[in-house]
């Protein structure tokens, strides 16, 4: 077999440490004599502490915190021999020489020219074991030429693997005159088959500036095939060449579809790894990765997303990683396994894990879908639920009240409709539906109070459920109805709602907001309210406004457009022309599909179980009241009194302590009167009165009687002043007995 000739340089780092070691024994030892006597004995002792460092790292026992302080950790360890032998020669020089003054130096480094003596004998050894270490050191002291086989004659550029064959093309088309890079040399091959690498050299003094069109067409390959990773200095770069194109090109892989289709414009700097079939759902699932010089993957927009994938929105689920932002998961199906339903298992699916965890249907990988109702520690879990008609938001509710129910949690029911879900109203220990459903709203209001007065009494920092004091759930089916501003009841609903949503989780009372959107305004305008029951709990998105997923700031929510759930699994393509002689399919509707997302679960595409009735898993005997509320014997006297101010059912029967001057008006809410000082002073004492014992701020007082902000403030100043009530810290006020 030929070879051929090619230049190996050494790197800087390792050529001079080398060099050092090769100069320092001779130089210090001839100079040794005649530096002065404290100088030299400085001199002499620096060598021995050398010394001593060497021979603790050759043993391994240098820590490497020193060693990697030096900069090069790889160089002191491969010349770790010879940087102990060179200490060694040059302390046995210095040291003497310090000592014995320059007739020792003589006699070590020209004594070797008579043999016959000892000091000829001792400098002859010191000299070999010098040489010695000089020829070990030379790869590193200077370039060399080395034969390498050469390759087979008349093979093709693309067909020659092993070295030989790989360096003659680079000197040919690249490293040689005429090359595309002139003195810029392929050194280190190694050959795997399907790639193989190497390190670019380039000549002291220039960096290397190959680029992968060059090796590309040296080698037959494409330029994409080629890679290049930063070597120890400008002047070096290691380089690798795949013989093969890297999924990523090949546009029948999933890869290379992300490549071609979705990382230009949609998810810029990304790149997918792991591709594989998907058990789960019979298509493909793979892992996004932000590329090297991407700190985080870009928020997609999910309908983009699906459109450069060629598509359908229930085909495609992309699920951000919960505690990675540089990764996130893929899946693009044939067919989505959730279409067939998902069965209600039965009673026991529902059981609340030891956190607090129930499951509500199925992810798209198999998963069960969990939401949090209580945490052992924190306290109970908020729930707002959105979807418009006919998209499942009545079977989530019926579910989450069952798990409630079978766990033995109080259930207080308001449905404004009258009729969303009678299953619910079955399993509460309380329940009001339609224009009355206000009561039960009252009745959970009062529940709230007590245990805030009990927390205040006892000392209580955190919720501990027993049989007599058990989770309470109040569910507020088709919030809108009630907290919209055109709801007559619409203020009073509100503060209920936002004092449960502020003060419940705590309290062991959680809030399930049922609706068809998450504005502020349909939720009588309190973004509080939103913001308390989401951040503070779940939220289980099914198909609604595509306007809400701006409105949801929950992590694993960005991107999602609800409104991009089709209300149909399938259907036939819209035809471009229509004719009466087309038939009207009715295709299985997509009612419980959507997203949910829960403190320490990934959002992910879900359906819910299908469970028509939860009548036949009712027991009667387990529904479950506040016993801890002295109360709630005298709940539907509390249910019938208004927290509002002038309204005839409440407290003071609408007499003037109230002011006596509100009234609904025909476009609904309340409108007052402007009252006097004393009126005002009478409608915030009466207020107050309800509120006994109670920490409140002065903006639900305002809230409350509609007094303005001057009135109103001087009504507490003179209230305060009587004693009637105390300012509690500024802002804030209580009534005592």
């Amino acid at each position: 077999m030929s070879e051929i000739t090619v230049t190996r340089r050494p790197n800087t780092a390792d050529q001079v440490p080398a060099l050092v070691s090769v100069i320092a024994p001779p130089a210090l030892g001839a100079l040794a004599p005649l530096l002065e006597p404290g100088l030299a004995a400085l001199t002499a002792a620096a060598t021995v502490c050398g010394s001593a460092a060497f021979a603790a790292h050759y043993v391994g026992r240098l820590p490497a915190g020193i060693v990697n302080a030096t900069g090069i950790p790889d160089v002191l360890a491969a010349q770790r021999a010879t940087l102990l032998g060179s200490s060694l020669l040059t302390s046995m020089a210095v040291v003497p020489s310090a000592l014995l003054g320059p007739a020792y130096a003589d006699a070590l480094m020209v004594g070797f020219l008579d043999p016959a003596s000892v000091s000829g004998i001792v400098s002859a050894a010191w000299w070999s074991v010098w040489g010695g270490l000089t020829y070990k050191l030379r790869p590193a002291l200077a370039a060399r030429k080395v034969r390498v086989p050469a390759p087979e004659p008349g093979a093709g550029p693309s067909n020659l693997p092993g070295p030989g064959g790989l360096y003659r093309i680079w000197a040919d088309h690249i490293s040689g005159e005429g090359g595309a890079h002139p003195g810029q040399h392929l050194v280190g091959v190694t050959d795997a088959g399907d790639l193989w690498e190497g390190i670019i050299e380039a000549t002291q003094g220039k960096a290397v500036s190959v680029s992968a069109e060059s090796v590309g067409s040296a080698y037959r390959v494409p330029a994409a095939c080629v890679t290049f990773a930063p070597g120890a200095h400008p002047g070096e770069q290691y380089v690798t060449v795949r013989r093969t194109p890297p999924a990523e090109l090949d546009p029948s892989t999933m890869e290379g579809m992300w490549a071609r289709l979705v990382r230009p414009k949609v998810m810029p700097g990304t790149h997918l790894k792991d591709a594989q079939v998907d058990p789960a759902t019979g298509g493909w699932v793979a892992w996004v990765v932000a590329d090297d010089d991407v700190p985080a993957l870009p928020v997609p927009d999910r309908k983009a997303l699906v459109g450069a994938l060629r598509s359908s929105m229930t085909l495609v689920d992309y699920q951000p990683h919960a505690s990675d932002p540089r990764r996130g998961k893929i899946r693009i199906m044939d067919r989505n396994p959730l279409e067939d339903g998902v069965p209600f298992p039965g009673p026991q699916a529902l059981e609340p894990s030891p956190g607090g965890y129930i499951a509500i249907g199925r992810g798209i990988s198999g998963r069960v879908a969990r939401l949090q109702l209580f945490d052992p520690v924190l306290g109970a879990q908020h729930v707002f639920i959105a979807g418009v008609t006919g998209s499942g938001k009545g079977g989530v509710v019926q579910i989450i009240a069952l798990a409630a129910h079978l766990a033995g949690m109080a259930i207080i029911y308001a449905d404004p409709k009258g009729s969303s879900n009678p299953d619910v109203a079955d399993m509460a220990a309380y329940s009001a539906t339609g224009p009355d459903s206000i009561q039960a709203l009252r009745v959970g209001y009062a529940l709230l109070q007590h245990r805030v007065s009990e927390s205040e009494r006892t000392g209580r920092k955190n919720f501990k459920a027993t049989p007599d004091c058990p989770w309470v759930m109040v569910i507020v089916d088709e919030t809108h109805m009630i907290a919209d501003s055109s709801s007559p009841d619409s203020k009073e609903a509100v503060f209920i709602l936002d004092k449960i949503a502020a003060l419940g989780r705590s309290l062991g009372i959680t809030l399930l907001i049922v609706n068809q959107a998450v504005n502020a305004d349909k939720l009588g305008g309190s973004t509080a309210l939103r913001t308390n029951v989401i951040q503070g709990g779940a939220m289980v998105m099914l198909r609604t406004d595509s306007a809400q997923s701006n409105l949801i700031t929950v992590d694993g929510f960005e991107g999602i457009d609800p409104g991009a759930i089709p209300a149909a699994w399938s259907a036939e393509d819209e035809p471009l022309v229509w004719s009466d002689d087309i038939p009207i399919d009715d295709p299985a509707r997509t009612f419980g599909l959507g997203y949910v997302g829960s403190p320490g679960e990934p959002v992910q595409m879900m359906r819910t179980w299908i469970l028509e009735s939860a009548a036949p898993y009712v027991r009667p005997g387990l529904i479950t009241w506040p016993k801890d509320w002295p109360g709630w014997d005298d709940r539907h006297a509390v249910a019938e009194t208004s927290l509002m101010p002038g309204d005839g059912d409440g407290p003071t029967g609408g007499g003037s302590g109230w002011g006596g001057d509100y009234s609904p008006p025909a476009g609904g809410g309340f409108t007052k009167a402007q009252p006097d000082a004393a009126g005002a002073d009478a409608a915030v004492l009466a207020y107050m009165d309800t509120m006994l014992g109670l920490e409140v701020t002065k903006d639900d007082i305002r809230t409350l009687t509609g007094i303005n902000e001057k009135t109103l403030s001087n009504a507490l100043t003179v209230l305060v002043k009587s004693g009637a009530i105390e300012r509690v810290r500024p802002g804030v006020y209580r009534k005592t007995l």
